[in-house]
């Protein structure tokens, strides 16, 4: 999600500002896949897609897709296991596929969990993204937090117009009247649907003092969920 579509892909209209992927199997990296498709509304005019769809117009736009395999880690394997309550032996084959190798390493080897990144660019435009595999031992077509604007991710910017905010663009040339903020999360996406990340930042314009209370009186939400 952007808080203004980037300078560099001016054909994309201001109404864009996002793009959220589920249930995804076969691409190699849905961070890219996501970008890719968030460049080319023509191609990809929704804010959700999910599935086969998705990734297949990501492939007709040069992204990656690889055997569900790839993904297949001995950790992993072994946590599914033990919260099922069942052996962890024997470990499984797919058709000679041991999991992604990347540069010598076994995928097992490098750190795990949620991704999530925020990027301020030179024009002020602001990127959040958060990327997951989920919880271990989730119902088949459960969607959780992360793909979902508001509850993942978000990125937004608002005027807040001041006699010396209109003095320095005088002064400068430069717009000084636009805040801004990029927010990643994670956490039980089963309770932080009620899209805590769209909260914060409908409070963000209040006076410093108000926001410190209704920040607390929503975490307060959360933590009773």
């Amino acid at each position: 999600m952007v808080s203004k579509p980037p300078a560099s892909h001016p054909d994309i209209p201001s109404s864009r500002r996002g793009l959220g992927l589920t249930l995804l199997t076969r691409a190699k990296n849905p961070s890219h896949l996501v970008r890719a498709l968030y460049l080319e509304p023509s191609l990809a005019p929704h804010t959700f897609l999910s599935g086969a769809t998705a990734e297949q117009l990501g492939e007709s736009l040069g992204e990656t897709l690889v055997d569900p395999s790839y993904f297949f880690t001995e950790h992993r394997w072994r946590e599914h296991r033990r919260g099922l309550g069942l052996p962890e032996e024997p470990i499984p084959h797919h058709g000679g596929h041991e999991g992604a190798i990347i540069h010598g390493i076994p995928l097992d080897q490098f750190p795990t969990g949620t991704v999530g990144a925020v990027a301020l660019d030179c024009h002020g435009c602001i990127a959040a993204l958060t990327s997951t595999g989920g919880k271990t031992n989730k119902l088949v077509g459960r969607i959780g937090d992360t793909p979902l604007m508001g509850a993942g991710f978000w990125a937004e910017e608002w005027a807040r117009p001041s006699l010396l905010r209109r003095f320095l663009v005088r002064l400068t040339g430069r717009n000084h009247n636009v805040n801004a903020i990029g927010v990643s999360g994670t956490g039980d996406g089963d309770v932080n649907k009620i899209s805590i990340l769209g909260c914060v930042n409908a409070y963000l314009p209040m006076s410093s003092i108000l926001l410190d209370n209704r920040l607390q009186s929503l975490l307060h939400i959360v933590c009773s969920s």
